[in-house]
């Protein structure tokens, strides 16, 4: 499902618990990580620019090399210039199945890594981006960060407005179920909520909840939500780290605002668990 992970890097504090949890990667059936960092230009002198870049260079090996004694086959990338230009670049030559982003909450570091980076890269990549939380262990400022395990998910929150962008995350989340995931939600939040769409909102979830039941799936609950998205979201399951959300970028109604505009901060910001954001295939 992940054979090939590219995982952005931006080597804070945060990135020695992004690393921890890869091995878990291999659940999903990775057998293969780029760990990428974009390193900032310096003009003057180069061999300032080129030392900053050898040193970044082994420190992303040093990990590399703690990964691959776990059994993952690590490789590295340095590139120079603008991080989310540069790692989808990247990601464009080395062809993964997803690029992954660690995450954090309430603090300047998440806003301007997770802002200025992970949102373009969800805009640009045509790949799915699987945005990972990392928390600190203990709420005292010089707490210690830890990450939950990437690993197969307890549960999976699928929100769909039945947009054919959302249909393009139908395939990932039918691997999940394939995978084992044995607890499906199914969630559609309406914008305008009658009998008469209800009814045929359940109708269409019925179906969705079919295909996933033939995939493997134990069990599946199909949820038609009205109110805010990015809380309803969070309330069936997106605060919980053992779950999973899987949304596409694009779509009718609720989704693009969820993915582009405030709703995704919010959904990204609050939700404990990992979130897994699938193109539509446009730029």
């Amino acid at each position: 499902m992940f054979d090939r992970v590219l995982v952005a890097m931006d080597l804070s504090p945060a990135t020695e618990a992004l690393v921890s949890v890869l091995p878990d990667l291999k659940d999903f059936g990775t057998k293969e990580v780029n760990l990428v960092h974009a390193a900032k230009p310096v003009k003057n002198p180069v061999s300032q620019s080129l030392r900053r870049v050898e040193d970044i260079r082994a420190r992303l090996r040093t990990l590399a090399a703690r990964l691959e004694e776990t059994g993952l086959t690590v490789t590295v990338d340095v590139p120079t210039g603008s991080p989310a230009a540069e790692i989808v670049r990247i990601a464009n030559e080395w062809d993964p199945d997803i690029l992954m982003v660690g995450t954090r909450s309430h603090t300047k570091l998440y806003e301007a890594f997770v802002g200025s980076v992970a949102w373009e890269l969800v805009r640009r990549a045509q790949r799915p981006v699987l945005l990972h939380r990392i928390e600190a262990s203990r709420p005292d400022p010089e707490a210690a960060l830890e990450s939950r395990s990437s690993g197969v998910p307890n549960s999976v929150v699928y929100a769909t407005d039945f947009s054919e962008a959302a249909e393009r995350a139908l395939p990932w989340v039918l691997q999940l179920a394939a995978l084992g995931v044995s607890e499906f939600i199914v969630l559609h939040v309406e914008d305008a909520d009658t009998a008469e769409t209800r009814t045929e909102a359940q109708g269409r979830l019925d179906l969705l909840a079919t295909q996933l039941r033939e995939a493997g799936a134990a069990k599946v609950r199909a949820v038609i939500r009205s109110g805010v998205p990015s809380e309803e979201v969070l309330a069936v399951g997106g605060r919980d780290p053992d779950s999973m959300v899987v949304m596409a970028t694009q779509g009718r109604g609720f989704l693009p605002g969820i993915v582009l505009g405030s709703e995704s901060r919010q959904v990204a910001r609050r939700a404990a668990a990992p979130v897994l954001l699938v193109p539509s295939g446009k730029e």
